[in-house]
């Protein structure tokens, strides 16, 4: 167990795995009950993560870092996402959590991370601010209408009417969304595995983002193929084995979810188009994507026939990175739920 500078208050250790996982695991169950037991052999016994624990011989809170590479302006840097911030209730003041998120910066530039950012609920969002961390924008989150009965049932009278008109609008909703026609090259499939044809990928939208983290087979496949949670599945477009884009998605409910998207720079529409055909197969009420992207991304997501939803979360970063143009999914999170 290491011990960190402490605060003239507060005691914080960063314990090894062996010493973590009972004193975390009590402190998920009281502060972050959606956290499964399994999710801590993903992220901490599989060296992905670290974790600080504040408070000695009671432990009333604790913070992560998933360290992680990202490419800022084609050069590829190690990097950190703060996560897991949480303290007991009897706890809230500011001043626990703001030791933590201090503690965890000191680390990080102990470390020589080049970059930390966060996707923090509010509450925590407040604390990294005051930490030094900065909101550079929103997450924002985007429907693609595929399947209107269960839109209608919410205003017209009677289930009936609902499931009469329904084939009429989803009618104009085809006819709204275009859909490029798919070149005799380009090959659709559904890999079981991430391959080193996401290797390439990485390395060529590299150079076309501010800050891209990591989308390498190995940091892919930890992500989305071991993940405790979720059983995710991949969609991909090829030219002659090379890739031009993928999807990694999941079922919700009746929606299809797009956990994490990535495509050569012409080839975004044409993905959203051939997925949207794999949606509908699915019998899809809907397309669902969260997303923190610069205006051209927004202006392609929105040309495929995605709405932007009210709802969104901060994306705050703490860098020497000059470019505030970050492409952030579900593939920079550390959780699915």
């Amino acid at each position: 167990m290491t011990t960190l500078a402490p605060s003239t208050t507060w005691r914080i250790t960063q314990p090894d795995v062996s010493e973590l996982r009972e004193p975390l695991l009590e402190l998920w169950r009281r502060n972050l009950p959606d956290a499964s037991p399994s999710r801590f052999k993903w992220l901490y016994e599989s060296g992905r993560a670290e974790a600080l624990l504040l408070g000695e011989p009671q432990v009333v809170g604790s913070a992560g870092l998933l360290r992680r590479r990202f490419a800022i302006a084609g050069e590829v840097v190690s990097g950190g996402a703060a996560i897991d911030l949480n303290v007991d209730e009897s706890q809230r003041s500011v001043g626990p959590a703001l030791t933590l998120a201090r503690a965890l910066i000191r680390m990080a530039e102990q470390g020589g991370l080049a970059c930390l950012y966060g996707l923090p609920i509010q509450r925590a969002a407040a604390v990294l601010k005051r930490s030094g961390y900065r909101q550079i924008g929103v997450v924002s989150n985007w429907t693609k209408l595929l399947r209107s009965e269960f839109k209608l049932r919410g205003v017209l009278r009677s289930r009936f009417a609902a499931r009469l008109a329904a084939p009429f609008v989803d009618m104009a909703l085809r006819l709204k969304s275009s859909h490029r026609p798919l070149p005799a090259d380009v090959v659709v499939a559904s890999p079981a595995a991430f391959d080193e044809r996401f290797d390439r990928l990485w390395n060529s939208a590299a150079n076309r983002f501010g800050v891209l983290g990591e989308r390498s087979a190995d940091y892919l496949t930890w992500r989305f193929s071991q993940c405790p949670d979720l059983k995710y599945e991949i969609f991909t477009l090829a030219r002659h084995g090379v890739l031009l884009g993928y999807v990694v998605w999941y079922r919700s409910a009746d929606s299809v979810c797009i956990a994490d998207m990535l495509a050569e720079k012409d080839s975004t529409d044409l993905l959203l188009s051939e997925f949207t055909r794999l949606a509908r197969r699915e019998r899809a009420d809907a397309i669902r994507l969260s997303c923190f992207g610069s205006p051209e991304f927004y202006r392609q997501v929105e040309a495929a026939g995605f709405s932007r939803r009210q709802d969104s979360y901060p994306v705050l970063v703490r860098s020497s990175a000059v470019s505030d143009d970050w492409y952030l999914t579900m593939a920079d999170h550390d959780t699915d739920v």
